[in-house]
C-alpha cells in the first residue's frame, strides 16, 4: 500500500494523468546501515534481511544519518519510504545539518505490522544536510526497507504579465440570472465582466495562455490570436475560439453561460479540444479578478472555505502560520471544506463554485499578487495538485497528456447578491448545492454508539478507578474526579439493549460518584462539552450551582469596561497576539463569557445576568460582522480564524434569549451560527468514508509552525459548535431543519472518527485530530462526553440535558432529559418532560415568583418540592416522565 503524504496523486483526469519520471534509490538498509545511529528511545538497532530493525522504547523515538552526499541539491525533493510498524501515532522526518521544529514534515502512518510506502516532500536542501526519522510516537517495533528520491524540477518557471482590461463595448452579448450577470465581448477569448446588481464585480482574463510542450520544451499557445466568435441559443450564451499551434495541431475552446433559474448564478461550462495528441503543463479553465478597475485590493470579506476566512486583509499572511505553509495561493483540493471561493465588498458578494471530482487547482489570492491585476485572484487551472504541482507552486513539474479529439470540460457556477459578509456566499452556496449533504452512516446506529462509547468509559485507558482523564496521551492528563462522566454514563445505561452493559456501567457510574462528591469538586469535569445536568442528577443541586455562581462572578473581573478579554502573553511563552491587529478577539472574550451566562441561567441570580447580558451587548457591538477568531490562545494565534469563537459567542446569544426572550439575540446567533459554517465539511474531501461534516478547527497551525491544521480535522472543536447550533435550532423558527441536520451531521462524524472497539487503550474515545487521505485516527485520545452530549439528538433518542424559557414569564425550566411543550398561565405551569433516567432527578425552574400549591406528574411521581424565596428557584423531585403540571 502506498500512503501519499504531501499530494493527492489520483488521475488528474480520467484521461489524463502524469507520466513520473523515475526515482533514485538513496539508502537500501539491507544488511548495511550506512552510518544511521540509533540516537533516542530506540533499541536493538541493526541491519538484518528486510532493512534497518528496531524497537520503539519510549514516546519519543527516533534515528539519524549522516551528512549525505548524494542528497539532490537545489531543487525540492520528494522522498519515499518504505516501511512497517507496529508501533502508534503519526511519523516525522527532520532535515538540515542540525534539526529544529520548523526543519520537519509530519505524515500519516499505519501502524499495522505490513509494508507500506510513504510520500514526503522536502523543501530545497542544503549541502551536508541529513535526516532524522521519528517513526513513532509511542512503543512499537520498525523496519524501514528504503528511502529513494525525486529531484522536483520545474518545467520552466511560472511567469505572469500584467492582464489588461477587455474592451467589451456597448454591444456586448449580456446573460442574466436574477441579479448576477454576464458582460461578453465579440472580440476575444475570456473577453467578459461579471456584474451583480448591475455593479461590476469581476473581470476575466483577455489574454491568458496554454502552455504546452512542444518537440519535448514548453512553449505558450496564445490565445488572445485565436478566432472568436459568440452565439447565442435559447438564453444560453456560447463564446468559441479556435487556433492552431506551431505543430500544426488545430484547438477548439469553447465556453457557455447558461442563467440558472431563480438562483441569481450563471453556469460557465469550459471545454478545450484539441484534434493531435499534446502534452499539456498549463490549462486555464476559468480566471477571474474581482476588483480589477473597481474597488481594486480592497474587500469586506472573503472565504476560501476550511482555508481562508479573511476580513480586508491579505490571504497567504504569516498571521496564523509562517513559513512556506502559509503560502495558500493553490491548495490541495481536500483540505477545502466546500469547493468554492466568495468576496464581499460594498454589500454585495461573487461566489464561485465547482465539482470537486474533476479536481482543478483552485487559485485564490487575496490582492492579487501573481498578476498583479491591482483587484483579487480567484481561478481554477489545470493541472491540480498532485504529481504535477507541488501544493502553492505555480511551476509544474510534469506535463500531462490530452488525448487527441477527447475534450476536458470543467464546469463551475459564479453566483452572487446583496450581502453584507461571507455568511452570505455560504448561504447561497448551500441553496445552490441542493441543502446540507446526506447524514454520515455509522454502522450499527445509536446502539453501537452506545456501545462504543461505554467501553470508552469503562475499558479504556481513560478510567481509572472512578475516575478519568481528559484525554490518553502519553503521562498527560491525569485521572481525576468528574461529575460528567458519571452522568453520561448513566444515561447510556439507560439506552444500551446490553444489560449486562447496562449493570457495569450503572456500577461505574456510582463509583465516580462517590469519587467526586469525596474530591469535593462536584463541578469537575472531563468532557469539552459538558451539559450542566449534574447539578440535576446528584441531589446537590444547590451546592453545585452556587459554586458555579462564585466562579462566574470571579470570572466577571477578568472584563474591561468595554467588555473584553484584552489578551496577555505569558512571560514564559510566545506571545500569540504579535500577528493580530487588537490586543482581543471575539472567541478569547466569549470564551470566558459563556459559563457566566450559563450560571446566570441555573441560578436565577438577577445581579449576575444584568452584568453578563451588559458584557455580552458590548461584545456583540464590538464583534458584530466580524471574523471568528482567537478562541484557543494556549497555542493558537490570536489572530486565527475558529470554529470555537462561533461556537462561544452562539451559545451566548443562546443564554442570554433563555434569560431575557429578546429576539435579537436570535438575530445576533444566527450571524454566529453562520460563521462556522464555512469550516464543516460539506463536500467529500477524499473517496473515503470519513469526512463528510467533519471540521477544521482553525485556519493555522499551532504556534504558526505545527503543528499545521488546515486540511485536518479537529472534530472536539466542531462539537462544541454543534452543542451550540442544538439549542440554537430550538430557537430559530425561521430554519430550525438546517441547523439539526448540521449539528447531527458533527455528530455522527464524530463518531466515525472514534477509536473502535479492537484499540484496547482507546476504544470509544475521540481522537484529538484526523487524517482524511489516510483515513486514520491519530493523536491524544478524547473522553467519550465530548461526542456524547448531543448523541441522543443525532438519533432521535431522548436528549440527556434540555432547557426552556417559559413563554414571557421570565421562568427557566432545566431538565435532565427532553421538554416537549410548555405552557403558562395564572393558575399553573404545564411542561411536558421525555425523562431518560429511571431513578429519581430533579427539575429546577428560576425566576418562580411564589411558592406552588401542589405539582403532578402524570406517567410519574413528584417525591418533593423545594421553593427558595430568597433566590425564587423552584427544584422538583420526580421520578417517571410525562406532563408535570405545577399549580400556582
Amino acid at each position: 500500500m502506498r500512503i501519499l503524504c504531501t499530494a493527492y496523486l489520483a488521475s488528474l483526469l480520467a484521461t489524463a494523468a502524469c507520466a513520473a519520471p523515475e526515482s533514485v534509490l538513496l539508502y537500501d538498509f539491507a544488511h548495511d546501515t550506512h552510518g544511521w545511529t540509533a540516537v533516542h528511545d530506540v533499541a536493538g538497532f541493526k541491519s538484518t534481511g528486510e532493512g534497518l530493525e528496531f524497537d520503539c522504547t519510549a514516546r519519543d523515538p527516533y534515528v539519524c544519518s549522516p551528512p549525505m552526499e548524494n542528497m539532490p541539491i537545489g531543487n525540492r525533493v520528494l522522498l519515499t519510504l518504505r516501511m512497517k510498524s507496529d508501533g502508534e501515532g503519526k511519523g516525522q522526518i527532520f532535515f538540515g545539518r542540525d534539526f529544529a521544529g520548523e526543519r520537519m514534515v509530519s505524515f500519516a502512518m499505519n501502524h499495522d505490522g505490513k509494508w507500506h510506502e510513504y510520500e514526503v516532500l522536502l523543501p530545497v536542501q542544503e549541502p551536508g544536510t541529513r535526516l532524522r526519522i521519528d517513526p513513532a510516537m509511542g512503543k512499537g517495533h520498525i523496519t524501514i526497507a528504503w528511502i529513494k528520491t525525486l529531484e522536483m524540477k520545474p518545467l520552466m518557471k511560472a511567469r505572469f504579465g500584467t492582464p489588461q482590461k477587455p474592451k467589451i463595448g456597448e454591444d456586448a452579448v449580456i446573460v442574466r440570472a436574477g441579479d448576477i450577470a454576464i458582460e461578453h465581448g465579440e472580440r476575444v477569448w475570456g473577453g467578459f465582466a461579471v456584474t451583480v446588481d448591475g455593479k461590476t464585480m469581476a473581470i476575466a482574463h483577455a489574454q491568458e495562455r496554454i502552455g504546452i510542450m512542444l518537440d519535448g520544451k514548453p512553449a505558450y499557445l496564445d490565445l488572445a490570436a485565436a478566432t472568436f466568435a459568440t452565439s447565442v441559443e435559447v438564453g444560453t450564451l456560447k463564446a468559441t475560439a479556435t487556433m492552431r499551434d506551431a505543430g500544426g495541431a488545430r484547438w477548439i475552446l469553447t465556453r457557455t453561460f447558461t442563467p440558472l433559474a431563480h438562483s441569481n448564478a450563471i453556469a460557465i461550462a469550459t471545454t478545450v479540444e484539441v484534434d493531435t495528441d499534446r502534452e499539456l503543463f498549463h490549462l486555464p479553465m476559468l480566471t477571474l479578478f474581482p476588483g480589477m478597475g473597481t474597488f481594486g485590493h480592497e474587500k469586506t470579506q472573503a472565504v476560501l472555505p476550511g482555508v481562508e476566512y479573511l476580513a480586508n486583509e491579505p490571504s497567504s499572511s504569516e498571521a496564523d502560520v509562517k513559513g512556506e505553509k502559509a503560502n495558500r495561493r493553490i491548495v490541495d483540493d481536500f483540505r477545502l471544506c466546500s469547493p468554492m471561493m466568495g468576496i464581499v465588498v460594498d454589500g454585495r458578494y461573487l461566489g464561485l463554485a465547482w465539482d470537486r471530482r474533476n479536481h482543478p487547482a483552485p487559485v485564490f489570492d487575496s490582492p492579487d499578487r501573481v498578476f498583479n491585476s491591482g483587484g483579487h485572484l480567484m481561478a481554477l487551472w489545470y493541472p491540480a495538485v498532485g504529481e504535477c504541482r507541488i501544493e502553492s507552486e505555480f511551476d509544474i513539474f510534469r506535463a500531462f497528456p490530452i488525448k487527441a479529439n477527447t475534450p476536458i470540460t470543467l464546469t463551475t457556477t459564479i453566483f452572487g447578491d446583496e450581502g453584507a459578509t461571507v455568511n452570505s456566499v455560504m448561504a447561497h452556496y448551500v441553496d445552490l448545492s441542493g441543502g446540507l449533504p446526506p447524514l454520515p452512516e455509522f454502522k450499527g446506529g445509536l446502539q453501537a454508539a452506545v456501545t462504543l462509547l461505554a467501553h470508552g468509559w469503562l475499558d479504556s485507558a481513560q478510567h481509572h478507578d472512578g475516575t478519568w482523564r481528559h484525554a490518553v496521551w502519553g503521562d498527560n492528563f491525569q485521572p481525576a474526579p468528574v461529575s460528567d462522566a458519571p452522568c453520561y454514563m448513566l444515561w447510556l445505561a439507560e439506552q444500551t439493549n446490553d444489560k449486562a452493559l447496562a449493570a457495569r456501567l450503572r456500577e461505574g457510574a456510582k463509583r465516580g460518584i462517590e469519587r467526586v462528591r469525596a474530591s469535593g469538586n462536584l463541578n469537575g469535569t472531563c468532557s469539552h462539552v459538558a451539559r450542566p445536568f449534574a447539578p440535576l442528577l446528584f441531589g446537590e443541586t444547590n451546592k453545585m450551582i452556587e459554586a458555579r455562581v462564585q466562579q462566574a462572578r470571579q470570572a466577571l473581573n477578568n472584563f474591561d469596561e468595554a467588555g473584553l478579554v484584552r489578551y496577555r502573553p505569558r512571560p514564559d511563552g510566545l506571545d500569540y497576539g504579535s500577528t493580530h491587529w487588537e490586543d482581543h478577539a471575539n472567541g478569547l472574550s466569549a470564551l470566558q463569557l459563556e459559563p457566566v451566562l450559563e450560571a446566570a441561567t441555573l441560578s436565577g441570580d438577577n445581579d449576575l445576568a444584568t452584568k453578563a447580558l451588559a458584557t455580552l451587548d458590548k461584545q456583540l457591538t464590538v464583534y458584530r460582522n466580524t471574523v471568528p477568531r482567537g478562541a484557543q490562545t494556549w497555542e493558537m494565534p490570536l489572530h486565527t480564524p475558529d470554529i470555537l469563537a462561533s461556537a462561544r459567542i452562539l451559545q451566548c446569544c443562546n443564554l442570554a434569549y433563555l434569560l431575557t426572550g429578546d429576539q435579537k439575540y436570535i438575530d445576533e446567533g444566527r450571524y454566529w451560527a453562520w460563521t462556522g459554517v464555512s469550516m464543516i465539511y460539506l463536500d467529500p474531501p477524499t473517496d473515503g468514508p470519513v469526512g463528510l461534516y467533519a471540521t477544521t478547527a482553525v485556519l493555522g497551525a499551532t504556534a504558526w509552525a505545527a503543528p499545521y491544521w488546515i486540511g485536518q480535522p479537529v472534530q472536539w472543536c466542531g462539537l462544541v459548535y454543534r452543542s451550540a447550533l442544538h439549542d440554537f435550532a430550538k430557537l430559530d423558527l425561521d430554519n430550525p431543519a438546517f441547523w439539526e441536520q448540521l449539528a447531527q451531521g458533527i455528530t455522527r462524524s464524530g463518531l466515525q472518527q472514534t477509536f473502535p472497539l479492537d484499540d484496547e487503550e482507546r476504544q470509544g474515545l475521540l481522537p484529538d485530530f484526523f487524517h482524511l487521505k489516510a483515513q486514520k485516527s491519530d493523536g491524544p485520545a478524547i473522553s467519550p462526553g465530548t461526542v456524547q452530549a448531543n448523541l441522543a439528538e443525532a438519533y432521535g433518542a431522548t436528549p440527556i440535558y434540555d432547557a426552556r424559557r417559559l413563554g414571557d414569564s421570565g421562568m427557566i425550566v432545566h431538565v435532565p432529559g427532553g421538554i416537549r411543550d410548555t405552557q403558562v398561565d395564572d393558575k399553573a405551569i404545564t411542561i411536558e418532560i421525555d425523562g431518560w433516567y429511571s431513578d429519581k432527578y430533579r427539575v429546577r425552574i428560576t425566576h418562580v415568583p411564589a411558592a406552588p400549591s401542589k405539582a403532578t406528574l402524570t406517567a410519574g411521581e413528584v417525591l418533593a418540592l423545594d421553593y427558595s424565596d430568597d433566590q425564587k428557584t423552584l427544584d422538583i423531585m420526580l421520578k417517571g416522565e410525562g406532563t408535570l403540571t405545577i399549580t400556582r
